[in-house]
């Protein structure tokens, strides 16, 4: 009677995946999760970008910048970029850091137009979806951002959606406060109002 063939025997002659023996697995995986890891700081950035620039009252999708990018062939690009507004162009910009990000995981090779426009179609808002269907893509965005994380698992070492936020809004105040500070060495009424507010202002 022949020898019965180990499971991982069976596999090297298919040419399957090696079966990973329990305790044998340690740091099999370590570049693999690093790049999804790589992945998923990307997409937390962008996310957190994206939501600053939103909820500072910005509409992605207003029709002076989309019309601008998109409806103006004749225009050179250089142009463009002049008559686009800053928060358009910084949104794009964290923007397409998260599809090409979310993108290279999934293909793991050179990314096409036509998935270009399927992940912007599917997790951004485009002019006419209106509010209901804004905050869905937005929700779909945080699902997959967070998949990202999990998947990397330990490997990851950065923030959590929510904790990017919180650190965003925190940055932002500590830059408004700067910028008061600032305006207020110049102003003596503004000083003292500050003053009263916060204290001796250094």
């Amino acid at each position: 009677m022949a020898d019965e063939q180990a499971p991982w025997e069976q596999n090297y002659e298919n040419n399957q995946t090696p079966i990973v023996l329990p305790g044998t697995d340690k740091g099999l995986y370590t570049d693999a999760k690093g790049r999804v890891s790589g992945f998923a700081g990307r997409m937390v950035l962008a996310r957190t970008t994206m939501d600053r620039i939103e909820t500072s009252g910005f509409d992605p999708v207003n029709i002076k910048d989309v019309g601008v990018d998109n409806w103006l062939p004749f225009v050179p690009e250089w142009m463009e970029r002049f008559m686009l507004s800053d928060k358009y162009k910084l949104y794009e910009a964290a923007k397409m850091n998260w599809k090409t990000a979310q993108l290279r995981r999934e293909t793991g090779a050179v990314i096409n137009d036509s998935e270009i426009v399927w992940i912007e179609e599917t997790y951004f808002p485009q002019l006419g979806d209106g509010d209901a269907v804004a905050e869905l893509k937005r929700e779909a965005r945080d699902e997959t951002t967070n998949a990202m994380i999990t998947e990397a698992g330990s490997a990851y070492k950065g923030l959590s959606i929510e904790e990017a936020q919180l650190k965003s809004v925190e940055i932002e105040k500590q830059r408004a406060r700067n910028i008061l500070l600032d305006r207020a060495k110049k102003n003596p009424e503004l000083a003292k109002r500050l003053t009263k507010m916060l204290g001796t202002i250094k």
